[in-house]
């Protein structure tokens, strides 16, 4: 039997082609399932899926939402067209269902031919809640025995033990697998130096949003997705915004195995993610990283929200001029002016009459004030420090300063499977091992939630966290 926010958001927020496929394939079916797998597919070779499933996959449901959008490059839509011809469409059908080998079968999603291409601007967002919304309706239909959905692209190889991972409770909202780029190069090995400093600097400042924001990588509660209304519809960083959301639902899990093969193409099918920054590297092989300083000042704004408690709640003016307050609390504090100054740029002393206003203990001000100051602000709050305080180094000069501070652990590339590849630069790759292996050793769990409050769902404490 479905739950409440998984049949609420089926009647009010999938997407149309959901109701076709319920009625006209999923009313019918006797077979059942134990994983779903979507995959939204542009642009890719016409055997892609031989390359992303391992070959012992089983009893298994592959959702792959074929799609193109009517501004797309020509020669990308007659590619993807020509990947959806092999399956025999039918005009009059969206979508192919063809029985697999192992208890598996694919469900193919026309999203691409001319009449059923997505509007300008909606991509890979679009495509992903297509799929989501679908392997949810499953769900709830019980053909699909594991209520968790898994998501992938079509330039990923998946490991012969993907779906081997722990049981998660419900308090969880999204699993993440970890990674590796291939084939190596410098250029791929930069970025992978970007993503991975980026997580391991935030996890260092104690911030909650210290996660891989990958959407290949992503194994998603039914009851979360449904909770925070399924992927953003955008064309590009919708996995960025998707996770953002669910991290405030539940409990966010860095999963230790089974590692996803990412693909170091370059790709210009959207603005960012790998294939765009292997795009921009072939070009210009320097990758600046974000300044030490900035997550030592984002540490010390994570360090202050019980002293902000005790100090300013229960002031009789402080709403009526929470800026004055807010400077003068920095002052006899003696903390850092530039650190004041970027978080009233976000409208900091705003958000702290709201929380005052709406929170009568601490812990419930500490929640808020982590949904407040999540992922997205996070990152202007680094992109501020950077743009006026801290300009971005290079990433020798970079991880040299942060390890200065955080040393890392002399033996930690043991833990990193040595790559021997004697083409890549040696200071690069040594970088890379370290923050691998500092990764690897963050906490499994991760996210702002609480779960001493005993919210089930943040929608309990901020309604309109959904839309967010």
């Amino acid at each position: 039997m479905a739950s409440k926010p998984i049949r609420r958001y089926l009647d009010r927020h999938a997407e149309p082609i959901v109701s076709i496929i319920q009625d006209d394939w999923l009313a019918t079916l006797r077979q059942t399932y134990q994983f779903v797998l979507v995959i939204p597919l542009f642009n890719e070779a016409l055997n892609c899926l031989d390359s992303v499933l391992p070959k012992t996959i089983s009893d298994t449901l592959i959702i792959a939402v074929v799609n193109a959008s009517v501004d797309a490059d020509l020669a990308a839509i007659h590619q993807t067209q020509a990947f959806l011809e092999q399956f025999h469409p039918q005009p009059d059908v969206p979508f192919i269902v063809m029985d697999q080998p192992l208890g598996n079968a694919l469900l193919l999603i026309d999203c691409c031919t001319a009449t059923r291409q997505f509007p300008h601007k909606q991509g890979v967002g679009l495509a992903r809640k297509i799929g989501g919304d679908v392997a949810l309706a499953c769900i709830a239909a019980q053909k699909v025995g594991i209520p968790w959905i898994h998501c992938t692209d079509g330039d990923v190889q998946l490991p012969a033990d993907y779906f081997d991972t722990p049981s998660l409770g419900s308090d969880v909202a999204v699993a993440i697998y970890p990674f590796r780029h291939w084939p190596l190069n410098d250029d791929i090995l930069r970025y992978d130096i970007s993503l991975r400093y980026y997580v391991v600097a935030l996890a260092q400042a104690a911030s909650p949003y210290a996660f891989q924001t990958i959407g290949s990588l992503l194994r998603i509660n039914a009851n979360h997705y449904a909770q925070v209304r399924g992927f953003p519809k955008r064309q590009a960083a919708e996995d960025f915004y998707m996770l953002n959301k669910l991290a405030k639902t539940g409990k966010v899990v860095r999963l230790k195995q089974p590692e996803v093969l990412l693909s170091s193409r370059i790709s210009r099918r959207v603005p960012f993610g790998t294939g765009a920054a292997m795009a921009r590297l072939s070009e210009d092989p320097e990758m600046l990283l974000y300044h030490p300083q900035i997550f030592s000042e984002l540490r010390s704004w994570q360090d202050l929200d019980q002293l902000l408690w005790q100090e300013l709640q229960g002031l009789k003016n402080f709403q009526a001029d929470p800026a004055s307050y807010l400077r003068s609390f920095w002052q006899d504090h003696h903390l850092s002016e530039s650190l004041l100054q970027t978080l009233m740029a976000l409208k900091l002393d705003q958000a702290l009459g709201q929380a005052f206003r709406q929170n009568h203990d601490f812990p419930h001000f500490q929640f808020f004030l982590r949904v407040w100051f999540d992922a997205f602000r996070t990152l202007k709050f680094v992109h501020h420090q950077r743009q006026h305080y801290w300009p971005s180094l290079s990433i020798q000069a970079a991880t040299a300063l942060y390890w200065d501070d955080h040393a890392p652990n002399p033996s930690s590339t043991d833990e990193v499977n040595p790559l021997q590849q004697d083409h890549l630069d040696p200071s690069l790759l040594q970088i890379w091992q370290q923050l691998t292996a500092a990764e690897h050793r963050l906490p499994s769990e991760t996210g702002p939630t609480l779960p001493s409050l005993g919210l089930s769902s943040l929608g309990q404490a901020f309604p309109s966290i959904r839309n967010h």
